[in-house]
Order: C-alpha cells, then structure tokens, then sequence
C-alpha cells in the first residue's frame, strides 16, 4: 500500500500556483465546451416556409458587416414544360441549402458593341447565365434588426438584360448604410420572360410573374430574417420602374408590399 507524505504549508502553495500557471496555458474546462466557446462563426441558418438555409457574413458599406442570403430558390427552375410558362412555386427542400454565392442570371444577349469599354460592359451579366435562375438575395445588417423595413430592388434593362447580381446593384451597401433589410431578385428577360404568340403553352409576362412570385416569398418569408411583412417597398429605375409600376397596378400584387419608389419609368412609357 502506497502512502503519500503529507505536504508542509509551504509545498501546498507552492503546487497551487504551479496549477493556476497550468490552467493559463491548458484548459481546465471540458473540451466540447472549448469548442463552441471558441467558434466565433455567427449562426446564419434561418427557418423559411421553403426549408432551411445558410447565409454568409460578409463586409458592406464602411467595412461594416452585413448578412447575406445570396441564391435562396423562390421558384422551381423554369425548364422543360415549365419554360415561358408562369412559375411554379419552388417545392420545400430536406436538409440546410447553402445560400453563400451569387445566383445564376437568367439567360440574355450581352452588349458587345463597345468592347472594353466599362459604361457597356457594367451591365452585362457577371454570373452564370441558365434557364434555371429563379432565385432572391437577402442582406441584413448585423444590428440585430425587429421589424425593420424592407426594401425590395428590381433590375432594369429593358425587359431583355438585367441581373440583381451586378456590382452597382450590391444590396450590401444601402442594408449597412441605412440599417435596414435590402432584397434582390432574379426575374426571365427577353424571349423567355415576355414572348407571347397567344399560344395556349405560353402564359406571356413569364417576367413580371417572376417578380410577383419572388416578392410574394419575401413577404412570407422575411420576419425570420427580422424584417416587418407589412413594411416593404419595391423601389427600381428603368425598365424595373417600369415593372414595379405593373405591380402597383396588378390586384395580384398589391397585397405582398406597402410602398413603392418609381425611377425614370412607368407603366405608361412608350417602348420601342
């Protein structure tokens, strides 16, 4: 039988410091608990009527963060039978969808008239061009935001380009700037978003279907992200203005936003 001699007062104290040293440099704490101590990633999966997804934090105005859903689906892809037909609300997925990257555009002819130079080239589509683009982008700035208002961009273009993904149009800025939730959304263009031949298999105004359908999936959607249902405003320039002009007009759309910015366009501007 093994027996320990009994410490003086001096050597105790001694033995205590020396594990108050230790602890400094090793932890005194179970590990799983160091874990999620140390996890400084903040939890950006929000529950939606469609099913889970994960954001990303990223920087916007002033380098001040922002969190963003880029690629949340609204619509089920508009190919095959579905294509130039009015969407189809997308079918509620298993799991967590990562929304970390900017979405597809919808498929357009890109300005090449003036090669090099920028005033052109800015606005052709920067992402991705497919038929499968139906999709929203949400950022939300880090305050911690109740209730907030919600401002809801649509792109112009003339009905025939356009995508929410382009530089001028980063919903980062004005959420980090004005403190409040920005939204975006990808919407058919040319041919494949406004064709109509007064065929049975082509519903015509497949665009401005989009829009509704993706405004309509904000406002189910966005308290979970904090934002206020009842306080959304499409605001837009150009062909978008005229767009949301159409929605201030269609009884289909008035019950999904509260206030509407028209810029440069209305319904009522004659297109050549």
């Amino acid at each position: 039988m093994c027996h320990f001699p009994i410490m003086s007062r001096s050597l105790k104290n001694t033995f205590l410091i020396l594990c108050l040293v230790s602890c400094a440099f090793w932890p005194c704490w179970p590990q799983s608990a160091v874990s999620a101590a140390s996890d400084g990633e903040p939890n950006l999966v929000r529950s939606t009527r469609s099913g889970r997804i994960r954001g990303v934090r990223q920087k916007g105005g002033n380098g001040k963060d922002v969190d963003m859903w880029w690629g949340v689906p609204y619509a089920e892809p508009p190919v095959g039978d579905l294509r130039f037909r009015a969407p189809q609300p997308v079918k509620r997925w298993k799991g967590i969808k990562d929304a970390l990257d900017k979405p597809n555009s919808c498929v357009q002819i890109s300005d090449t008239m003036f090669p090099g130079f920028s005033g052109a080239e800015m606005w052709n589509a920067n992402t991705r061009q497919s038929e499968d683009c139906l999709y929203l982008n949400i950022a939300v700035p880090t305050t911690k935001l109740n209730n907030s208002a919600v401002m809801v961009w649509i792109y112009g273009g003339s009905f025939y380009s356009g995508t929410s993904t382009l530089d001028v149009y980063d919903p980062k800025i004005l959420a980090s700037e004005q403190n409040i939730i920005v939204a975006s959304l990808q919407y058919r263009v040319a041919s494949l978003g406004f064709l109509y031949l007064g065929d049975e298999g082509v519903d015509g105004n497949a665009g401005l279907l989009d829009q509704r359908l993706a405004i309509k999936w904000i406002r189910d959607n966005i308290h979970v992200f904090g934002g206020n249902p009842n306080n959304i405003t499409l605001f837009s320039e150009s062909a978008g203005s005229a767009s949301v002009a159409f929605h201030l007009l269609a009884p289909g759309s008035n019950p999904f936003f509260s206030q509407a910015i028209l810029q440069s366009a209305a319904a009522t501007n004659q297109r050549r």
